[in-house]
């Protein structure tokens, strides 16, 4: 027998064996979204065979990829242009928060990710529900550009810097948080940076980060649509590590938060 839906509660078919620690946890698969129409639509119907409650952010698209999703249950926020990947979370996480979600899962909209490792995320939410949990992605066996692992490790090694806290894929986009946190953090960064940033100031304030394994695929270069941007990027990234180091040299105490959903003020 069917367990009886919550008013405005949408189930879709195939979503009806998710796991009954994701109904507890209230949980929202999020997919930022920025002219991927090629994957779009695949990446969304895999994710509601796995859970009832996904939403896309369209960040300025220009490709008609969100037209696409005609005919599924997927909430959609839009974005008049493109802002960037972290105020595409930002946004996402308001709108889940007014939806009575408490936490939410990013996932990238190029296919890179795949939706059953949402198993993976579940447990580790249910025995810390207050902690972001990154997926780290397998980086072996499978065609991973240089970039990525060299970037990789460079994020590592300033996370372990400024934060002393160590993660074997700080850069991963494929990630757990409790939405409250949002509330919690004043965060800068608006493009992939947002992704560094929220990482650091969450350990500064005294969140728990930890990792589940993660499968990865990478399309070819010549089927692969990245909006990373080798030199602007890096460099927004290399100026937030400069920051964060020259206040994680700074001798006083970062202020602590203590249970995420009744913690006030910005940290």
């Amino acid at each position: 027998m069917q367990p009886a839906l919550a008013a405005g509660e949408i189930v879709c078919p195939a979503a009806m064996n998710r796991t009954k620690e994701s109904d507890a946890l209230q949980i929202v698969i999020v997919i930022p979204v920025y002219n991927h129409a090629g994957t779009l639509r695949d990446v969304v119907t895999r994710s509601l065979k796995v859970h009832d409650r996904v939403m896309v952010v369209d960040d300025g698209s220009s490709d008609g990829g969100v037209d696409a999703l005609e005919g599924l249950e997927v909430d959609i926020v839009r974005h008049p242009r493109n802002l960037g990947k972290g105020v595409a979370i930002l946004s996402a996480a308001k709108r889940a928060l007014r939806s009575g979600m408490t936490h939410m899962v990013t996932m990238d909209a190029d296919g890179q990710h795949d939706p059953d490792d949402l198993r993976h995320f579940i447990p580790e939410l249910e025995a810390h529900p207050d902690a972001i949990i990154v997926g780290k992605r397998d980086f072996y066996g499978a065609y991973v550009p240089a970039s990525s692992r060299v970037g990789r490790a460079i994020s590592n090694f300033w996370l372990r810097v400024e934060t002393g806290r160590s993660l074997g894929d700080a850069q991963s986009g494929f990630r757990a948080y409790p939405i409250d946190l949002f509330e919690q953090l004043k965060l800068r960064e608006r493009r992939y940076s947002f992704e560094i940033e929220v990482l650091v100031k969450a350990a500064w304030a005294g969140i728990e980060l930890r990792e589940v394994d993660v499968s990865i695929y990478y399309p070819s270069p010549a089927e692969r649509v990245s909006h990373f941007h080798l030199f602007w990027d890096n460099f927004r990234l290399s100026l937030l590590n400069a920051r964060l180091i020259m206040r994680a040299m700074i001798p006083l105490r970062h202020r602590k938060i203590g249970h995420i959903r009744g913690g006030k003020g910005k940290f």
